[in-house]
């Protein structure tokens, strides 16, 4: 299929001019090529460049586009501003910036990939796109194995898309790693493999990998379903979804929160968008809380960043509980770059008895992690639905956490856990006081948890919703 173009068909293809002559340029062409169009001219403001060529295209002056009725890949930094040049230089054609381009091009039949090795089945596959570049670990990653791994336990074939980071294979068995040397390649890569898993069920967090599967719901429109999962209330991920929702089959949000925030300021269809609270894997221990007096253990889980986790803000929250209390320690579990600030502050104030780093924690071992604790903390300044918290909860420990999305789908502030304004986060130190003073209040809140994290985020019953609500 790569070669099914002649020349003259090239030719006869839809024509379009790119704005820029550099590095990035040069990767709007090769997007160009990739998705089937005909590249006349590149321009560009940098008068030196003028005259010049890029893949034997020539560079030219925007002036050249005076009456011109093609279309411009404009880049997305100074969009607006180019936009405006074109207008007044009396530029008829269309205007687009290179990530519409790119949605739009994974839209088109014209696109140069060999789906010879396509095999469509009679079992809906589901395929969970958990792609970073990264090596760190969060909770989309968490989530993807978590379900992943009981729909393959409920008999459903499922893999799981990813980088680098082996920490997936600890995880689950069913993971496809790919590399991000090159974009184009990676994506091509992807589609590929989507195609061999048809019908396939595609759960997306929006990574490059959603570019793939478009590419193949292209090809095969009947035969993959694009879902995706809004894991977070921030407004990049609700621009991504938006800026998505039209190439999409459904939206699965987290909480209240962001189903609400999705329909009244995003404008988005209440019937393209689901409502399921965040799954896990409910303890076998759950049910087994006691009441005790002594040490008040205190458990902080996450990616130790400062950025939405404010981890550099612990150390205060645990000089004020230390001074308040006698019998509280903090077990911190994770891995980022506030790692070496936590233990420098642990080394200095000597609370190697006290504080302990414990470094990540494998999510087949987050149980025994959390029925060791009383307390769950958060002080993010925004979250999704935490896992961690979720989790916590099913064995019995009791959330003090920040007013982020999320929180009010399972706490009842003061009955069951404690919430405090995201810019008073120092206050959790003070809800952490007096859950330590009230220990029937922790026992009675621990038991009330675990009972209502079974019944409302069993992942068992989320798997068995995933292969009702998506199977073909």
């Amino acid at each position: 299929m790569e070669e099914r173009h002649s020349m003259e068909e090239r030719h006869s293809m839809e024509e379009i001019i790119i704005w820029g002559a550099g590095k990035a340029a040069v990767k709007r062409y090769e997007w160009a090529v990739f998705a089937g169009f005909q590249v006349s001219l590149f321009v560009d403001n940098d008068a030196t460049k003028w005259g010049t060529t890029i893949k034997e295209i020539p560079v030219c002056s925007p002036g050249k586009l005076k009456g011109c009725q093609l279309t411009v890949v404009l880049p997305e930094l100074y969009q607006d501003e180019m936009a405006a040049q074109l207008e007044e230089l009396g530029f008829q054609g269309r205007k687009i910036g290179f990530d519409q381009f790119k949605k739009e091009a994974v839209c088109r039949k014209e696109i140069l990939i060999d789906f010879s090795g396509a095999r469509i089945g009679k079992e809906t596959i589901f395929v969970f796109d958990s792609y970073f570049t990264g090596l760190n670990w969060g909770g989309v990653e968490s989530w993807s194995c978590t379900v992943a791994n009981q729909l393959l336990k409920s008999g459903a074939e499922t893999w799981v898309i990813c980088g680098a980071n082996q920490k997936f294979d600890e995880c689950i068995s069913a993971c496809l790693h790919f590399t991000d040397e090159n974009e184009l390649e990676t994506i091509k890569e992807m589609a590929v493999k989507i195609a061999a898993f048809l019908p396939c069920v595609f759960v997306t967090h929006g990574s490059i990998a959603l570019y793939a599967a478009r590419i193949v719901k292209t090809i095969f429109p009947d035969k993959i379903k694009l879902i995706a999962v809004a894991h977070g209330d921030e407004s990049n991920t609700y621009k991504r979804l938006k800026f998505w929702s039209d190439k999409i089959d459904k939206i699965v949000c987290i909480s209240e929160k962001i189903h609400m925030e999705l329909q009244d300021r995003y404008g988005l269809n209440k019937d393209l968008l689901v409502y399921r609270p965040n799954p896990i894997q409910i303890p076998a221990f759950a049910g087994r809380r006691t009441k005790h007096d002594g040490t008040l253990r205190v458990g902080f889980a996450a990616r130790l960043r400062k950025e939405q986790k404010r981890v550099h803000l612990l150390p205060e929250i645990i000089e004020i509980c230390m001074r308040k209390m006698e019998n509280v320690e903090f077990d911190i579990a994770g891995e980022g770059e506030c790692m070496e600030l936590l233990l420098d502050f642990v080394t200095e104030n000597h609370l190697e008895n006290k504080v302990h780093v414990l470094g990540w924690i494998p999510p087949t071992e987050t149980a025994d992690f959390w029925g060791k604790e009383d307390i769950y903390l958060n002080i993010s300044d925004f979250e999704g639905m935490s896992l961690a918290m979720l989790e916590a909860m099913a064995c019995g420990a009791v959330p003090v956490v920040t007013n982020v999305s999320g929180v009010w789908d399972v706490i009842e502030n003061g009955k069951n856990g404690f919430v405090v304004p995201v810019e008073r986060w120092q206050e959790a130190a003070e809800k952490i006081e007096c859950i330590g003073r009230n220990r029937e209040m922790l026992l009675r809140a621990g038991e009330y948890n675990m009972k209502l994290i079974r019944e409302r985020c069993n992942l068992v019953d989320y798997a068995k919703w995933m292969m009702d609500m998506f199977d073909f």
